[in-house]
Parts: C-alpha cells; structure tokens; sequence
C-alpha cells in the first residue's frame, strides 16, 4: 500500500483482511462461514493493482482478547498477524494500524442471520494530519444461498455482502465479499476513490482451502 495514499485506503485494507472466523463446539464447520479449527488453513491469490501475489493463511491454536471479545489468532505466510471472533450469528475482524492513526479497529464484517437486502452499519475511527476522522461502513446482503465458481471450483450456500464506504457524507468506494458456508471468504474485491488520491483497487480469491 502506497504511503501516499488516503488512511481511509488502510481502513479498506483492514476490511479486505482474510475472512477466518471463530468457531465454537456448537457451530461445527459445516454451519460456519468460517471454520477456525486449529491448523485450517486457506491459500488466496492477492492482486492490487496490476501486482499480484499468494499467501497462506493458518489458524493456530492460540486465542487473545480485544475490546472484550476473544479473537482467534492466524498467522500468513507473508509474516502477517489477522485476528477474528465470532459470537454468535455476528463475525468480527480486529486490526490495528498505529502508524497511521486506525487504533482498535474492530469490524462487524458478516451477520449470518440476515436476510436478503438486509443491512448494517459501522464506523472506523482513524487521525488524518492531527485531525481525528470517522469512516462510515454501510453493509447490505446482496446473495444468499447462491453459487458461485472461484477459480474453477464451484461453491454452494454462499452470502454476499457488500459494503459502501463513506467519508464526510461523500461515498469513497466499496467492495463485494462472498463468503462460502464452511469455508469462509472466497474471493472479494474493492475499489476506492477519494479526492486528492489515486484510486485504488484490489482482489482477491480462494486458491485452495483444508479445512480440519
């Protein structure tokens, strides 16, 4: 991510971190959109831009605590840490970025529980040249129950949620994520334009999955 780019870019790539939630003795895989037994693991292709690069992506067996949720940790194989909750029907993501002011940052990314069309906000909170600055996240269920084929291979029961990002009452851009029933996340893309930046664009797609 380019360092000239709009902090409101970071909030995106926050949001676009890999989609492994916690799973719990009640919710077996196969009625998760996102498994996170200890040692599953997922292999996505990443393109930003014309770039593109793979990474794996691991659950571990080690939990922590934030803004009192317990989050699973994965670990990358590009020496990233990503954590993620789940309580109940809701999904979280937790992410930090101190260097440029996106403390805490905890992102209420999926309810399964919803219905087609039904949505959701949030915030992300972020300092900007001393300012401190709010980033309003709108989510909508736009598929549910549907297929979809990612790199050839065909997924069922799949949700799709798309999320619009605003910023000074102004839309700055979004993204599309689908996720699979007892996989997770198996492919998003975004794209975002705010004044003063260049656009920015991204995506992402399941190459392979185990899941334990």
């Amino acid at each position: 991510m380019k360092k000239a780019l709009l902090p409101i870019y970071f909030i995106a790539a926050a949001i676009l971190v890999t989609a492994c939630k916690k799973e719990t003795a009640a919710d077996p895989p196969a009625n998760n959109f996102g498994p996170s037994t200890t040692g599953s693991n997922w292999t996505y292709k990443y393109t930003e831009g014309t770039a593109s690069t793979t990474f794996k992506l691991t659950a571990t067996n080690r939990d922590t605590t934030a803004n009192g949720k317990t989050y699973k940790v994965y670990t990358s194989s590009d020496g990233s840490t990503t954590y993620m909750g789940k309580i109940g029907s809701d999904y979280y993501r937790f992410a930090s970025f101190p260097s440029i002011g996106v403390n805490s940052f905890e992102e209420l990314y999926l309810k399964d529980d919803k219905g087609l069309n039904d949505t959701w906000t949030g915030t992300a909170s972020f300092t900007y040249l001393g300012a401190n600055l709010t980033a309003n996240l709108n989510y909508a269920i736009k598929g549910k129950g549907e297929s979809r084929t990612v790199n050839g291979k065909l997924f069922d029961n799949v949700t799709h949620v798309r999320l619009d990002i605003s910023l000074f009452g102004t839309v700055v851009g979004g993204g599309d994520f689908y996720y699979a029933q007892g996989v997770g996340l198996i492919e998003d893309t975004i794209a975002v334009t705010a004044p003063g930046a260049q656009p920015y664009t991204s995506k992402q797609e399941i190459i392979s999955y185990e899941i334990k």
